[in-house]
């Protein structure tokens, strides 16, 4: 990992002013939130939402550096546990099995990904989940006024030099472009600011790159499927 993404991976910690409601800190849980329209009160990009959790996981591993990158696949170095079952279930995983590229990482359980990453902010009280039996289940925001704050802030360092970036909010904007997550960078965005995304993608390491891929992948299976 380069000496600025230690730099500003240094804090970690990105402020929740405007919000009464303690975001968690793990980037699946904000990108998760993140995904949430506040102003049409619904979840979306829920056909990528998977992929994009998980390499949400995988960066988020990476910047801690429990996880690094060997000959284009992860590798575990840090057993510990960081106390998010997402999180830690993937370390374990990636520890206990053969070595797999990257974006196969990415593509693999993804239900089962959304469903824990949606668990875990259910009972730190983050989302209200409504379970329904012919509809998806509704997912509602706790404190709306929180993640619209959080966004903002998000949004705005878009808006500035990709070196003044915290290595998380980079990582969010960058995961959040390559996974088409448009309640954080929409289309207008990527066109305006595609330099400086690919900027911000470099505090991820491989896993931008590995996100895109495993969308066209997916996509590509479903068209092919299809047809």
């Amino acid at each position: 990992m380069s000496e600025r993404i230690r730099e500003h991976n240094a804090s970690g910690h990105v402020s929740d002013e405007g919000g009464s409601m303690n975001l968690p800190e793990s980037l699946p849980a904000r990108l998760y939130l993140l995904a949430y329209d506040t102003d049409k009160n619904r979840l979306t990009a829920r056909s990528q939402l998977g992929l994009v959790l998980r390499a949400a996981a995988l960066t988020d591993l990476y910047l801690t550096e429990r996880l690094t990158d060997e000959d284009g696949k992860p590798h575990a170095v840090d057993g510990r546990p960081a106390g998010d079952p997402v999180l830690d279930d993937l370390a374990r995983q990636i520890a206990g099995s053969r070595p797999r590229r990257w974006h196969r990482w990415i593509g693999r359980q993804e239900r089962g990904t959304v469903r824990a990453v949606r668990e875990y902010l259910e009972a730190q009280r983050c989302i209200k989940v409504s379970h329904r039996a012919l509809l998806p289940d509704k997912v509602e925001l706790r404190d709306r006024r929180a993640v619209k704050a959080y966004a903002d802030s998000v949004h705005a360092t878009l808006r500035q030099p990709a070196a003044r970036a915290d290595a998380r909010t980079a990582s969010v904007l960058a995961l959040a472009a390559r996974g088409e997550v448009r309640t954080v960078v929409s289309r207008g965005d990527r066109r305006e600011y595609g330099q400086r995304l690919d900027e911000l993608a470099v505090y991820t390491g491989p896993v931008a790159d590995a996100l895109r891929k495993a969308l066209r992948t997916k996509r590509a299976a479903i068209a092919s499927a299809g047809g």
